[in-house]
C-alpha cells in the first residue's frame, strides 16, 4: 500500500437499484470535463467525513437519495498530476429524485447491469470496487453500535456515574454525529439510560423525528450485573431487520460484537481503539453479520 497521507481524499459509492425484472443495475456517470465514465464520487470538504462526502456526492451527481450499506474498498489514481484516494460504499437508490446534477459536472447517467457497467467504466480500478459490491451482495441492514461522545472524566464528577454528562468536546461531537449516520437511513435509536449516552443521541433523534428509547440493559451498570440481558436485547433488535443505532459504553459494545460475529472473527478487531464518538457498523443479512465498518468520531 502506498503512503496516502499526501493524497487528496475523495469518496463515492456503487449506487444500485433493481429494475422491473428485479435485476441489479448500477449507476455510471459521464463527466464531460474528463470525458470519462465513473462511479459517483468527489473530494471531501473541510471537516467532512468520508461517508458524509460519499452521501453528498451521490446526491449531487445523480440527483437521487440513497441508503448506504457496507464500505467496499478504495482506489488510488492520478488526475491532472494530483494523487487522489477514493473510498467507496454500497448505496441503494431510493428512487426519490431531489434534483438534477450540474450538466458541467455530469451530463449523462446510465443504469447498467454490473458486467455492462464494468465494461463502461474508464478507470478499471473502479471495476474492482464493483466486484467487491457483488461479493458482499445487496440488501444488508445496518446495526450501528455507537460509543457515547466524550464525557466528563469520572474523577472530575462527584455525582452518580449515570448522571455524568458530556464535556465540551463531547457536546460538539454530539452535534455532528448525524452527518456520519444520515447515509444509513436510521429508523430506530436505542440508548443506555446513562446521561452521557442520552445526550449523545438526543439531538439526532429529534432531527430524525424518532423516539429515543433508553434502557438499563444497555448501561455499564446493567452489563456488570447481567451480561446476557444486553446481548439478548441487541439480538432482538437485529431480528427486527431495520436500520438501528445503539448508543452505549466501551465495556459493553465489544462484548456484544464478540457474540454477534464470534470469538475468532472478534480477534481481528482492534476493539481497544474504540474512542468516544466512534462506532462500529455491523451490516447483517438474515441475522448474519457480513461486514463491519468503523466510523470515527466527527472532527470538531
Amino acid at each position: 500500500m502506498p503512503d496516502t497521507a499526501d493524497f487528496i481524499q475523495a469518496a463515492g459509492a456503487v449506487l444500485w437499484r433493481r429494475n422491473k425484472a428485479t435485476e441489479i443495475e448500477i449507476a455510471v456517470i459521464h463527466r464531460p470535463k474528463y470525458d470519462d465514465w465513473s462511479l459517483p464520487k468527489g473530494k471531501l470538504e473541510a471537516g467532512e467525513s468520508h461517508i458524509a462526502c460519499a452521501f453528498r456526492e451521490v446526491l449531487e451527481e445523480t440527483g437521487v437519495t440513497a441508503v448506504f450499506g457496507p464500505e467496499l474498498g478504495q482506489t488510488t489514481y492520478t488526475v491532472e498530476g494530483e494523487k487522489k484516494i477514493a473510498r467507496y460504499w454500497s448505496a441503494r437508490a431510493t428512487h426519490v429524485p431531489l434534483g438534477k446534477p450540474d450538466p458541467l459536472e455530469v451530463d449523462k447517467i446510465q443504469w447498467l447491469k454490473p458486467n455492462e457497467a464494468k465494461k463502461e467504466l474508464t478507470n478499471k480500478d473502479d471495476c474492482k470496487v464493483v466486484d467487491f459490491f457483488l461479493e458482499f451482495g445487496p440488501d444488508t441492514t445496518p446495526l450501528i453500535l455507537l460509543r457515547h461522545a466524550k464525557a466528563v472524566k469520572r474523577f472530575d464528577w462527584d455525582g452518580d456515574d449515570g448522571d455524568r454528562p458530556l464535556d465540551v468536546l463531547g457536546q460538539r461531537q454530539a452535534k455532528r454525529l448525524l452527518l456520519s449516520f444520515l447515509p444509513y437511513a436510521i429508523q430506530s435509536i436505542y440508548s443506555s439510560d446513562a446521561m452521557r449516552c442520552l445526550d449523545s443521541v438526543n439531538q439526532m433523534a429529534k432531527i430524525l423525528n424518532l423516539k429515543l428509547l433508553s434502557t438499563k440493559d444497555l448501561s455499564e451498570y446493567g452489563y456488570e450485573q447481567d451480561k446476557e440481558s444486553a446481548i439478548k436485547y441487541v439480538r432482538k433488535l437485529v431480528k427486527k431487520n431495520v436500520s438501528t443505532l445503539v448508543c452505549s459504553h466501551n465495556p459493553l459494545l465489544p462484548g456484544i460484537v464478540k457474540e454477534l460475529i464470534g470469538k475468532k472473527n472478534f480477534k481481528n478487531l482492534d476493539y481497544e481503539k474504540l474512542s468516544p464518538g466512534d462506532a462500529w457498523v455491523l451490516h447483517h443479512r438474515d441475522g448474519e453479520v457480513v461486514a463491519i465498518d468503523w466510523v470515527l468520531a466527527p472532527e470538531v
